[in-house]
């Protein structure tokens, strides 16, 4: 365990990490919640190393602790998970995402995003899936989405897309007819 002297959690996220180290890391953070704006702030560091890995935590905390995050945090996750290239890092930002709620006004951005990112063949299945998931969370807030997201994933040649694309399309699909 992760002793309790004031961690340097730059440093640590840099050091080579397992999903071991990340749940310790986490578990730091939750015997000292007032660390946790340290670690969310590093999903912003310009080394992505640090970004993604930052994000990887936050993801965790986020599935214990949503009520954590502010609508101006989802807001800047949302950019972040728009403006990036790191599929690590996008990864992370939507996984947050998807257990924050979702506020009042949702980003006309972050739509558009989610619906480029689930269909374009250079997204890792990972983003591809969390999109699709993201815009059905988004379709249930506003069932005005709901027929277009119907339609993209209808109109989808699954012959392009991995198994996993397909599994989750099916799962969203299925999840729009009985809605």
């Amino acid at each position: 365990m992760l002793n309790s002297i004031p961690m340097d959690y730059r440093e640590h996220l840099f050091r080579p990490l397992s999903r071991h180290f990340v749940d310790q890391l986490v578990q730091v953070i939750f015997v000292n919640p007032s660390d946790m704006d340290i670690v969310y702030q590093l999903i912003f560091d310009p080394e992505e190393k640090i970004a993604w890995r930052a994000a990887w935590a936050c993801q965790k905390i986020s599935e214990k602790y949503p009520e954590w995050f502010n609508d101006n945090q989802f807001n800047e996750i949302v950019s972040l998970a728009i403006s990036t290239s790191h599929g690590g890092l996008q990864r992370g930002c939507l996984s947050i995402l998807l257990n924050l709620p979702i506020p009042v006004s949702i980003p006309v951005e972050f739509i558009n995003a989610c619906f480029e990112f689930m269909v374009s063949a250079k997204s890792p299945i990972s983003v591809q899936a969390l999109s699709m998931k993201m815009l059905y969370r988004i379709c249930r807030i506003e069932p005005d989405f709901k027929p277009e997201l119907r339609a993209y994933l209808e109109n989808v040649d699954s012959s392009l897309y991995s198994a996993g694309f397909n599994s989750t399309r099916r799962k969203v699909l299925n999840l729009l007819s009985n809605r």
